[in-house]
């Protein structure tokens, strides 16, 4: 196997297959070494398909993990489907209970134009937001309230909880464990059966690899295939536009775009960095993701 690795943008890497290698070549250690540096790595050259993809997954995590509201097309890759708006910057189920400490994602098909996956690291954004932000997201943690169909949380939980593996074989008891496991949050049972789930959280916080903390969150995210969440600080008091607004001037300013190319695989410190997407210009591109914990 003969690979290169150089810097990208900031401290992202390409990781790129002279020999058109397989990507299942590539030891956990050399990924999780790498990853723990860069935070976001592109593997360019490597022969894949979308089961290497996932076998790929598979071998550098301990657990896989979903979007309950994607498909699967492999055992381990679900296909992004979001639309065709701009996506904002936001950790992947970063207002969810558990946050996966990576994302994946695989180009099947690039884009002709535009569609760029974006990602912004959440270190250089907390030191380039203002004292006064700062302060203001160390005093106090933000929340995520919704409600979830019925069929969404049996899903994820299925996936979330060991020894389980249907969601029809996910019971009441089963969410009632999960809400006491994880501090934070809380649910309520609706008559209709879906959830209505409060999550409470920092908006900057520890990573997976680093004591720094980084503002990695939900705050600017999408809600394509679920009711949009209501955001504010823990004791229901609302982020002020004026904060809003200072967040997205200082991630744009630190976001850096992916140029896909067919085969292209992309691996994210789902704890560190946010991630996003440009308006899709061209809606046959096919993008697959996978999320996972070390």
């Amino acid at each position: 196997m003969n690979i290169k690795i150089s810097p990208l943008k900031g401290t992202s890497k390409l990781v790129e297959s002279l020999d058109h290698s397989p990507l299942t070549a590539l030891t956990k250690q050399q990924v999780i070494d790498e990853c723990r540096e860069a935070g976001v790595i592109l593997f360019r050259g490597f022969d894949t398909h979308i089961d290497d993809f996932s076998a790929f997954v598979r071998n550098n995590s301990s657990k896989v993990t979903l979007d309950p509201a994607r498909t699967f097309y492999a055992e381990n890759a679900q296909k992004v489907d979001a639309g065709l708006d701009a996506v904002g910057l936001h950790c992947e189920n970063g207002n969810a209970p558990k946050l996966p400490h990576f994302i994946w994602f695989y180009c099947e098909k690039a884009a002709k134009s535009g569609s760029q996956t974006t990602y912004c690291d959440g270190r250089e954004v907390w030191l380039a937001l203002s004292e006064s932000a700062r302060k203001a997201f160390s005093e106090k943690k933000i929340k995520y309230s919704r409600n979830v169909p019925e069929h969404l949380w049996r899903a994820y939980l299925a996936y979330e909880l060991p020894n389980i593996s249907r969601p029809e074989d996910v019971t009441h008891e089963h969410l009632n464990l999960f809400s006491n496991a994880v501090e934070g949050q809380s649910f309520v049972l609706n008559d209709d059966q879906s959830v209505h789930y409060s999550f409470v959280v920092g908006a900057a916080h520890k990573t997976l690899f680093s004591d720094d903390l980084s503002f990695a969150n939900s705050i600017l995210g999408p809600s394509y295939n679920y009711e949009k969440p209501v955001i504010c600080f823990e004791d229901d008091t609302p982020i002020s536009a004026e904060l809003l607004a200072e967040i997205a001037q200082v991630t744009e300013a630190k976001t850096h775009e992916i140029q896909w190319q067919k085969g292209d695989v992309v691996m994210i410190d789902n704890t560190r960095f946010m991630h996003g997407r440009r308006a899709i210009q061209d809606p046959e591109r096919e993008i697959y993701a996978a999320l996972s914990y070390l």
